[in-house]
């Protein structure tokens, strides 16, 4: 994190090395840590890399590339300490009591607004912690009484409505992965150009699912059954957090706009900032003060660490393999061969969300496809086909796979959580509802497109 934040006022290349050197050591050492869907990009990378050794690649392009992994490395242990931050903050806990003891009538919505709220904020601590609430608050309303019809129906809605909201983190949010990389690798793009429209859709997607919802609850509405209610003055902690999500965003925002920082840039020197900050605040009336609580957070953070290997190694391996690959595929016959099949900017737009989806159903992380095709795709300038498409569609492809692939983290979260197969959580809960938000978007990208708006 210090070389990554060094790096952006100009440090030395021998920061970028050591840095590079250190990222290295820490995957190393906590190779325990990976999964399948860590494993495979990793070892593409060093399939890569040994490739590109062998056909001489400049050095600069590998200086690139380590600045790139660096960076995006360092960005997962920046949102790490926000999710520790976090983590401390009693209004956390709260505002999940507040979401999960709505009454049916507002139960969807509030547990997808939630899930939504949690996963900007703390990523997939939020998504564990609410998901955690909601079963808990089953056991503790008696749920277990029940028919088991209906025990299953319930806790499928439940982890749906969470899952689905934690999933639209991919539209738009400015702390979220899919936002993150799609501006590392477009440079060209703003966050304007798609992160408006894709907070937008973020709410056309909630009504789909709350429509889903509604049609999967309708036999059991005219049941007497018993209604919960939040504790009283839960509210507060939902607010406080969404003034969290809200400030933390316009100060990443403000200071991209007032000074020479890029969008990432600002975000990875303000979120460390933010976090200590907010550590202070939560433990400074608790017994030995601020002090203490600092102390806490860090030897969580010291502890939990180790842990990100996973995703730490695929982010990296995001930010290696477009750089190298660009240098060693011959762009050249690729247009060639892309012109001769006749491919126009509307079939690659939708190529490029369907093979996110279809590299996610196979193990790979959308991360990783998302950085490479996104890479590969601007470099072909195929006519009409313009960044901010390409942006759109990597978006649109990724909040899909969030909630189908049963490779993907937010699946093996919440099967673990509710105790379900990832296949049933996923394509068999899930599955008409991605189905339907790629028809949607897929629709929209087409229209905006066809008539010149992107």
């Amino acid at each position: 994190m210090a070389a990554a934040v060094a790096l952006i006022f100009g440090a030395p290349a021998a920061v970028l090395w050591g840095a590079t050197g250190l990222l290295c050591l820490f995957l190393a050492l906590n190779l325990r840590y990976f999964t399948v869907g860590t494993w495979v990009p990793v070892a593409l990378s060093l399939v890569v890399l040994i490739v590109a050794l062998l056909r001489g690649v400049p050095a600069a392009v590998y200086m690139d590339a380590a600045g790139r992994m660096v960076f995006l490395a360092a960005l997962i242990a920046v949102l790490h300490m926000l999710r520790i931050a976090a983590g401390v903050a009693p209004e956390v806990a709260q505002a999940g009591r507040f979401l999960t003891g709505q009454p049916a009538s507002r139960r969807y919505l509030a547990l997808t607004f939630g899930g939504h709220l949690f996963g900007v904020l703390i990523n997939f601590g939020g998504l564990a912690l609410l998901l955690d609430l909601s079963t808990r608050a089953m056991k503790d309303r008696g749920a277990d009484d029940l028919p088991p019809e209906l025990h299953e129906v319930r806790l499928r809605r439940m982890t749906l409505a969470v899952m689905r909201g934690f999933g639209l983190i991919s539209l738009w949010s400015p702390l979220g992965f899919a936002t993150n990389v799609v501006l590392i690798t477009l440079p060209g793009v703003s966050y304007t150009d798609f992160g408006p429209l894709g907070f937008a859709m973020s709410f056309v997607f909630v009504a789909i699912g709350w429509s889903l919802d509604r049609l999967a609850g309708r036999r059991y509405r005219q049941m007497a059954l018993p209604q919960p209610h939040p504790p009283p003055g839960s509210w507060v902690g939902a607010a406080l957090l969404l003034g969290h999500v809200a400030f933390l965003g316009g100060l990443v925002v403000g200071l991209h706009e007032v000074s020479r920082l890029s969008f990432q840039q600002a975000l990875i020197v303000l979120v460390p900032l933010y976090a200590l900050g907010w550590t202070v605040w939560s433990t400074h009336r608790l017994a030995g003060g601020a002090t203490a609580g600092l102390r806490t957070a860090a030897r969580e953070a010291w502890l939990r660490q180790p842990r990100t290997a996973g995703e730490v190694g695929i982010f990296a391996a995001a930010g290696f393999l477009p750089v190298v690959l660009l240098a060693l595929l011959p762009m050249g016959a690729l247009q060639t061969t892309a012109a001769g099949f006749g491919l126009g900017a509307v079939p690659s737009a939708l190529g490029i969300s369907a093979s996110i989806i279809v590299g996610a159903l196979l193990g790979v992380n959308p991360i990783v496809t998302a950085s490479v095709v996104g890479a590969v795709a601007a470099e072909l300038a195929v006519p009409g086909l313009s960044l901010t498409a390409i942006a759109l569609a990597i978006i649109g492809g990724w909040s899909v796979v969030i909630g189908l692939s049963p490779f993907i983290t937010t699946i093996v979260f919440c099967a673990t959580i509710v105790g379900r197969p990832v296949w049933t959580v996923g394509p068999v809960w899930n599955g008409s509802y991605c189905a339907a938000v790629f028809g949607v978007w897929c629709v929209l990208l087409v229209t905006l497109m066809t008539t010149g708006t992107i």
